[in-house]
Order: structure tokens, then C-alpha cells, then sequence
């Protein structure tokens, strides 16, 4: 492996962790702080801590420290006890770097009123937090406003005790904010208008208001940064980015905006019972994602059961969090609450020792180690943040239709009111199509990448030969051109319903410059939007329909164009006539294609006249399951590296490292007891695996996997893994001199 010292800390695997005291954080003034250090690190093995620097106390203390300075008010229980200070040597000691956790979002009421002008402020003229109090009491304050130099000098102040970084927890600028004068006086300057009063997607003001605040938090992120390294040039400073959710607009969060201006991109992945359906690769989703940054990640899986602080998660969700996590090439991080207190510490120590020790045993696997995938599935941040489909039948019984051009910038089009019940339509759709391929890809084993939007390059798409881009409805030009370039060297290209119809800020361009690399003649409108008794119809023999049978009926998704298929193109399923009712027999073929599958002397292109990807997210049909994969491997023409035949609970990544050269397979078994939060893991027997790969010497299991057997030959291997437990490495050794 390289010198892993020459390497900075930050970019070798990580395991952090928090221990939360909550209001009873003088408590630790009378630990043995010694034991409790070398307790993190042998029991829950972690190499990174964030103690807490400002309280996320009620009533709001975070403009209280818990280390003493002179430039600001001390957490009172503490007396002169400086919790960093005196920790930070015992940490050392142990191997770990410390972080200090700064609460910059929730603030007393009392500390606000001394700074009047540092709130946030709605459009109504009120502070944010007056009229929605932050966890039931407390406020706000606004990244430009003087505020922000009180928070850099707050980051200075932190790394002067000697500590590694800083997080910063927030801050966020909440929706509809802000309208203070300082957002207003820095917005006029820029535009040479006053903020709009509303949410209003008709009008390009509003736009730049968006962008606005994401480009502030952008600059009080650089700034808190300069701050840090002002005191030491190797300072590690980050926050909380937001993930791959639908509408992170509203909290101006974006990490291709606040990514260079950061160590780690780091987010939230709480898994919270009784709020929705978690996808079973809940932490993945969130891990890919960070990644597609490229720099160093961490995946923030909280360890506690929802709200209910005091009880932990079952052990099998932290370990699946922490190895899905691992997996996708991220670090895991996990909050503990003072548990010392009950009788639930072991129970919360379970699930994490295990997993997290064998990271640490095996930290040289971990260690500068790549993706090898060849497909690419584009997370389109400017499609999340501005789409609004002009179809009007996406908006049954939401308000006037008729109107076609929904993005210009005028009074004659859909009032505000509209338009925000469109866009949460279009968040939806956003969301669940990127989840829909993800789910897709990975129950499928196909190892993938995410792609983020400045990732749409010649450069940025070098290294694949597939690109998904699904319903990436909000394209620029130059992206468009990278796409057809990508084609046109012979590679492969998947897209769905309205992808490439918006420029990159949502504005309409009549027909999509991909349209005529689809194989699209024309767009006719949409199919009547319904969620039963309406199919498509398998046509014909093609590649992309494999293993369904002629005639065979696959649900037809809801939100489904009408297009013609220019000459040459082929049309392996069509839509069915619509039946407009339950319990009505299947009617007879329509005219428009339900999928198109274009292949020329270049490359091969996919696709979906439908949201096929957002439909199966929200169904989970196999059918669609299997047709989307079957469109990536057909559109990829070549056998993908590493295969394997495993139940599709089973997550399969595969990364590679150069010194030594080797594959490393990482398997999570999310087989489990069918309910979230899971309590049971199911092991899984009989996974086999082939690796197309010359050159291979050794194949062995990280964790010992007995029985396991590997028949090498000159072009590849077969694997035979005869038990996976929870998560296990296949190191695949290879020759120094292959390729």
C-alpha cells in the first residue's frame, strides 16, 4: 500500500462517532476522562470524536461554550472545567482526533434580542424563528448578517484549544428566507432588484434568489474555513451538506456549491420508524451520493431509535449502517447518547463493535481504494432544484392547465400558488426517479457510480461506458453536447420521459436536444395519468426485453408520453390503448412506443417514454426492475467485471486498489426479518461470483469465510462464498504486471 502517512488524515478511513450528554453535560467534569477515550476506542473502535464546543441545549445555547475564552459566555455548569482542553490530551492518547461539534443554527430568543439584526427574517417582516420556533423554542441567525463574523471568530476560538477541525451543525437558511438587510442590501447588489416576497418559479428573480442563498452558504462556509486554518493551516472544517433528497432547495443546500469549501461532505441519513418507507439501501443512497463529490465522505446514521433518544437502534441497523456505508468507499458516523444512566450502553455497543472493528483490523483495504464501475447514474441537482414539467397531465386538479409556457417570466401564466404545488410534484418525481435506478442497479448487482451535474463533461464521463441519466429534465447546453459526444464514442446512453426538454434553469426548450439521439421523431402529448388497469405490451424480440415472454404485460406507469420512434429506431414495447377504468379488459396496441432502443456504428441508447424509474420506486414491480437493468447491460455492450449470483438483498461494490493491484468485493447482506426498524439478519448461502480479470493469483475472504473456493484461470476466476453473514471482503490479489 502507499505510505499511509504521506497521506492526510482526513483522507484515510475514518470512524467517528459522538457521545451526547444533552443537559447533563457537566457530568463529564467527574468522568475518568482517560477511560472514557481508550472505552471509544476499544469499544466502539473509532479514530475520530466530536465533542461538544456549543451546546445543542434547550432553550437554544449555542452561543455558549464549553471550552473557556475570552471572547465568549461559558456553559454555566461547567464552571472553569474546559471540557476540550482537558479531554483532548486522553483522546490523543488513544489514537483519536477530535473534532469540536458547533451548534450554528439554534439560538436562545434572549441571545437574539441582543442582536436584533442578526435573525433570520421571513418576507412578512418576522424573525423565522419567532413564527416557527426551533424545537419548540428558540431562533435563527442569518449567514450574512454581522453574525457571520461572530461564528469565524467562534471557529477560531474552538481550533485554539488544539483540537483537528471543526463541524459545523447548520447553519440553514430555511425556506423563505432570509429578508434581512443584509440579504437585501448583498441581493440588490447582484441584481439590481429587491428579493421577491414569494415563492414564484414564473419569475427568473426568484431563481436568482435560490441560487442566492446557496451561494451564501457557499461564502460563510469559505469563510468559517479561512477562519480555522488562520490558526492551523490543516484544519478540517465541514458541515452538514444535505443528501440526494427532493427539495433540498428549500434548505439551500447543495454540496457541488459548499464542496470546495470543505474537508468532508458529510450528511444526515436518520433512520426514523414510522416515517415513510425506507429503502432498504437507505445508507448507500446517501453514501454514493456524498461521494460524487469527490472528496473524502461521511454518512451521518444516527444511533438512536428515531426520536427516542435513549434507545438504540437494533444492532443489525447499525451495522448495516455503518457497512453500507463502508461499502460505497464513505466513513460512517454515529451519534450515542449518555447511556450510562440504563441498562441499554451494551445493547448500542453491539451493533457497532463488530462492524467497526473489522474496518479497523482491516484499515488497509479501506485505504486509498477507487470504484471500478463503468455506469454512471447522474444526480441532477439542477433538475431537482427547478423542474417544472409543462405537461398539464401531471397536475390533475391542481389549479389551470392550459397554459403552456410555464417557466417564462410572466403575469399571464399559472399564478404562484400553482406553481408551487407543481414544483412539489416535480420534487416528488425527482426524487423517487433517482432512488427508482438506484434500487434498480443495486438489487441488480450493477456496479454504478453517482455522476453529479458538474460531473457532465467529456472529462467527468471519461471513465464510464454507460451514463444513465433518467428524468434529467434540466440540462445546459454544453451538457447536452457531453451526452451526444458520449454517444458518439461508442458508448451508452439511457434516458427517460422529459429528459434534456429545460435548460439548466428550468426554462422550456420545446423539444429536447436528445430527442434525435433517442430515436424521439416527435412528442404528442401525454397518456391519461392512471394508476391501474393500464399496460404496456412486450412487441417483440430485442436484447433489452430478454426473458419476457411476446405479448407479455408490464404495468404501464402513470406519467407516460406519447411519442413516435423516428425511422430505424426500434420499438420492443408498445403501450396498450388506454381502458380509463378498473375492471376493464386490456385493450388493443396503440401507436406509441413504450420503450425505444437505438444502436448505431457509435453507441447504444435507451429509452423510456415514461417515468419508469419513479414508478418503480413507489411499486417495486420486478418487472420494471428487471427491464431497466436489461436496458444497462444491453446499452454497455460489454460484460461487466465482476458478476454474481446472490439474492438481490445482497449489495455488491466493487472497488480496486494499484499497490498492490487487487479487487476488493465488499458484500452487505441486508437479508432480514422483511420491517424496518430490522431486528433479525437472515445469512445468505451459495453466493457465486465471476471476475473477468487476467492475472489473478489469490482470492481470499476478509473474514475468513470458510469453505470459500476460487478456481483461477488465465482470463478470470469463479468464486463459490458459501455463507454471508452481515458484510464480508472477497480480496481478489492480482499479478503486479496485469494491466
Amino acid at each position: 500500500m502507499p505510505n499511509s502517512k504521506a497521506i492526510p488524515w482526513h483522507e484515510r478511513p475514518v470512524r467517528m462517532m459522538r457521545l451526547d450528554y444533552v443537559d447533563r453535560l457537566a457530568r463529564v467534569r467527574y468522568e475518568d476522562l482517560d477511560a472514557l477515550a481508550r472505552s471509544k476506542r476499544e469499544d466502539w473502535h473509532i479514530n475520530c470524536e466530536w465533542v461538544i464546543g456549543t451546546p445543542g441545549i434547550a432553550p437554544g445555547l449555542g452561543h455558549l461554550t464549553t471550552f473557556n475564552t475570552p471572547k465568549f459566555e461559558k456553559y454555566a455548569p461547567l464552571g472553569d472545567f474546559d471540557l476540550v482542553r482537558a479531554y483532548l490530551p486522553h483522546a490523543r492518547n488513544h489514537g483519536i482526533r477530535v473534532l469540536a461539534y458547533l451548534n450554528m443554527h439554534w439560538f436562545s430568543y434572549d441571545f437574539a434580542a441582543e442582536h436584533p439584526d442578526w435573525e433570520q427574517i421571513t418576507a412578512s417582516g418576522e424573525p423565522y424563528g419567532r413564527v416557527h420556533p426551533l424545537y419548540g423554542g428558540g431562533t435563527t441567525l442569518c449567514v450574512n448578517s454581522p453574525w457571520r463574523q461572530w461564528a469565524c471568530d467562534m471557529v477560531a476560538e474552538a481550533m485554539r484549544t488544539g483540537i483537528d477541525g471543526v463541524f459545523l451543525d447548520g447553519p440553514v437558511v430555511f425556506p423563505g428566507c432570509c429578508h434581512c438587510e443584509s440579504c437585501r442590501n448583498l441581493f440588490h447588489e447582484r441584481t439590481g432588484s429587491p428579493i421577491p416576497p414569494e415563492e414564484d418559479w414564473g419569475s427568473e428573480l426568484w431563481k436568482d434568489f435560490v441560487e442566492f442563498r446557496e451561494e451564501s452558504m457557499a461564502a460563510f462556509l469559505a469563510d468559517c474555513r479561512s477562519a480555522a486554518r488562520e490558526v492551523n493551516p490543516d484544519a478540517v472544517v465541514f458541515l452538514n451538506a444535505g443528501s440526494w433528497h427532493a427539495g433540498a432547495w428549500r434548505v439551500a443546500r447543495d454540496i457541488e456549491k459548499v464542496g470546495p469549501h470543505q474537508d468532508f461532505n458529510g450528511a444526515e441519513a436518520f433512520l426514523h420508524p414510522g416515517q415513510g418507507d425506507r429503502p432498504l439501501f437507505f445508507w448507500a443512497t446517501a453514501a454514493k451520493h456524498l461521494m460524487a463529490g469527490n472528496k473524502p465522505s461521511v454518512v451521518f446514521s444516527h444511533h438512536a431509535l428515531g426520536a427516542w433518544h435513549y434507545i438504540p437502534l437494533p444492532p443489525v441497523e447499525t451495522a448495516l449502517a455503518i457497512a453500507q456505508t463502508a461499502a460505497c468507499g464513505a466513513n460512517p458516523w454515529f451519534a450515542v447518547f449518555d447511556y450510562a444512566l440504563d441498562h441499554s450502553r451494551d445493547l448500542a455497543v453491539r451493533g457497532v463493535r463488530d462492524v467497526s472493528a473489522f474496518i479497523e483490523d482491516n484499515e488497509e483495504f479501506f485505504t486509498d481504494s477507487r470504484s471500478t464501475a463503468k455506469v454512471a447514474l447522474l444526480y441532477s441537482r439542477q433538475t431537482a432544484t427547478y423542474y417544472i414539467s409543462e405537461l398539464a397531465e401531471m397536475y390533475a386538479g391542481q389549479g389551470a392547465v392550459e397554459e403552456r409556457d410555464l417557466i417564462a417570466s410572466t403575469r399571464s401564466g399559472p399564478a404562484p400558488e400553482d406553481l408551487r404545488r407543481r414544483k412539489e410534484t416535480c420534487d416528488g418525481i425527482c426524487g423517487n426517479s433517482y432512488l427508482g435506478w438506484f434500487n434498480a442497479l443495486t438489487r441488480q448487482h450493477i456496479p454504478f457510480d453517482v455522476l453529479l451535474d458538474s460531473g457532465v463533461t467529456d472529462e467527468g464521463l471519461a471513465d464510464y461506458d454507460v451514463l444513465i441519466i433518467g428524468n434529467a429534465a434540466c440540462l445546459s447546453g454544453e451538457q447536452a453536447r457531453a451526452i451526444r459526444r458520449f454517444v458518439q464514442s461508442g458508448r451508452g446512453l439511457i434516458g427517460e420521459f422529459e429528459a434534456g426538454c429545460y435548460d439548466e434553469r428550468g426554462r422550456s426548450r420545446g423539444t429536447s436536444p436528445l430527442a434525435e439521439l433517442f430515436g424521439v421523431a416527435s412528442l404528442n402529448g401525454a397518456m391519461p395519468p392512471a394508476y391501474g388497469e393500464e399496460y404496456i405490451r412486450v412487441a417483440g424480440a430485442h436484447a433489452v426485453t430478454d426473458g419476457f415472454a411476446a405479448g407479455q404485460l408490464i404495468a404501464r406507469p402513470p406519467y407516460s408520453l406519447k411519442v413516435t420512434a423516428a425511422p430505424g429506431a426500434e420499438t420492443p414495447a408498445v403501450y396498450l390503448e388506454p381502458t380509463g377504468r378498473l375492471y376493464a379488459a386490456p385493450k388493443g396496441e396503440s401507436c406509441h412506443p413504450a420503450l425505444i432502443a437505438g444502436e448505431s456504428a457509435a453507441g447504444r441508447t435507451v429509452f423510456f417514454p415514461s417515468l419508469t424509474a419513479e414508478f418503480y420506486a413507489r411499486y417495486k414491480m420486478q418487472e420494471h426492475e428487471l427491464l431497466m437493468s436489461s436496458a444497462v447491460r444491453w446499452a454497455c455492450r460489454q460484460q461487466f467485471p465482476v458478476t454474481i449470483e446472490a439474492p438481490p438483498t445482497v449489495q455488491m461494490e466493487v472497488r480496486a486498489q494499484s499497490d498492490p493491484p487487487r479487487l476488493l468485493i465488499h458484500l452487505v447482506n441486508n437479508t432480514g426479518d422483511m420491517q424496518r426498524p430490522m431486528y433479525h439478519s437472515i445469512p445468505v448461502h451459495g453466493l457465486r461470483m465471476r471476475v473477468e480479470k487476467a492475472g489473478i493469483r489469490s482470492v481470499r475472504s476478509l473474514r475468513g469465510a470458510a469453505g470459500l473456493r476460487a478456481d483461477i484461470s488465465k482470463n478470470g476466476a469463479d468464486i463459490l462464498l458459501p455463507r454471508l453473514d452481515l458484510y464480508d471482503i472477497l480480496v481478489v490479489e492480482l499479478l503486479e504486471s496485469t494491466p
